[in-house]
């Protein structure tokens, strides 16, 4: 066979695969059916009071349907109960790591990987706050310094894959893999222990997050060695989890630093995969997308991130049920427009609503 022929026959492979991968997009497409809600129209500077501190904290890899009712989580089923929650609210894409820059960025960095030794070089909220004289920490529980740079810990911190006894994550921390951050990031980075005692002395930043370990974030650690909590034991990871917001979340509203103009946002990277993808209704349910979910332009599916619980926590306590359509850029707009901040990237569009029903008691 001549090169040209072999040539031909190469090309006919490519292309037969390409249509193959279309059709089957198609049918994916037409399976699945609609995706995108109707935004619900809000004045370009919604009135936001504003916050004397904000804090995030960011659960992994759980929807509404793996948490809500569910006996292994009675201190979530309490906040959604007691405090406010968004009931169709969902994350901005999968997998894990493009949620944490979206939330800072409002982009994603054209990312779906959850390679840890990705960079971005977008403008971020902590930019925003800094410029404004604003203060703003990142708290990572089980990392061992301010200053580590590795990709996880225990482990071999520089492996692109999990060890199997790691509990930091550097794809769950994405001040670190923001670049102008870099060389501010150890003055901003404290571990879990640290802040806890900022919490006792009543001196907390005006920005806090808080990227739980693997273990009490609700992921999981893979199979090998050390492997204290199984990615596959989801009921325990759910318990370990309450546990851990159980302890965490009084510890920061009974603060001294805590007061009537403080927000606490707690919320999940993306839904969990379902055991069958092949289902039409669990595949439309894992890719259920948030007003800006990335879409894919030649078959227009929206690649979302799935329903994920929202549970806002305001001042004193307010019960506030909610049916706004939002995703993790309504965090950030939300938080932009209390503090007068341009909005950043997807932030910016009139399908990403501020969270408005939360704070119109305030």
């Amino acid at each position: 066979m001549s090169k040209w022929q072999s040539g031909k026959k190469a090309v006919r492979v490519i292309i037969g695969g390409a249509a193959a991968i279309a059709a089957v997009a198609v049918a994916v497409k037409m399976a699945i059916g609609p995706q995108f809600q109707r935004a619900i129209p809000q004045p370009s500077r919604p009135p936001v009071p504003n916050f004397s501190h904000v804090v995030v904290i960011m659960m992994e890899n759980h929807g509404d349907a793996a948490l809500l009712g569910n006996r292994a989580a009675p201190y979530i089923n309490q906040l959604v109960r007691r405090d406010g929650f968004d009931r169709n609210y969902f994350g901005v894409t999968h997998v894990s790591l493009p949620n944490y820059v979206a939330l800072l960025t409002g982009e994603t960095g054209h990312t779906h990987s959850d390679d840890p030794n990705q960079t971005f070089n977008q403008r971020s909220l902590p930019q925003q706050l800094t410029a404004v004289h604003k203060t703003w920490q990142a708290v990572m529980q089980s990392i061992p310094s301010s200053n580590f740079q590795g990709n996880w810990y225990p482990g071999n911190a520089q492996s692109t894959t999990p060890p199997s006894n790691a509990l930091y994550a550097k794809k769950h921390n994405p001040f670190a893999l923001l670049l102008p951050l870099r060389s501010s990031l150890a003055r901003h980075t404290v571990t879990l222990s640290r802040f806890q005692e900022e919490l006792q002395q009543g001196h907390v930043p005006q920005f806090v997050w808080i990227t739980p370990n693997l273990c009490d974030d609700m992921h999981g650690q893979q199979p090998g060695p050390g492997n204290s909590c199984p990615v596959s034991s989801s009921q325990h990871l759910v318990q370990s989890g309450d546990r851990f917001l159980a302890r965490l979340i009084p510890q920061i509203i009974h603060s001294k630093s805590w007061n009537r103009r403080s927000v606490l946002f707690l919320t999940w990277d993306e839904t969990n995969t379902p055991a069958n993808l092949l289902s039409v209704e669990n595949l439309r349910r894992y890719l259920a997308p948030g007003p800006a979910s990335p879409v894919v332009p030649w078959v227009h599916i929206a690649i979302g991130g799935g329903k994920i619980p929202l549970i806002v926590i305001v001042g004193q306590g307010e019960k506030i049920d909610t049916n706004l359509w939002a995703d993790h850029y309504s965090i950030l707009k939300t938080i932009e427009d209390s503090w007068h901040l341009r909005y950043l990237g997807h932030a910016n569009s009139a399908q990403v609503p501020v969270l408005l029903p939360f704070f119109k008691k305030q």
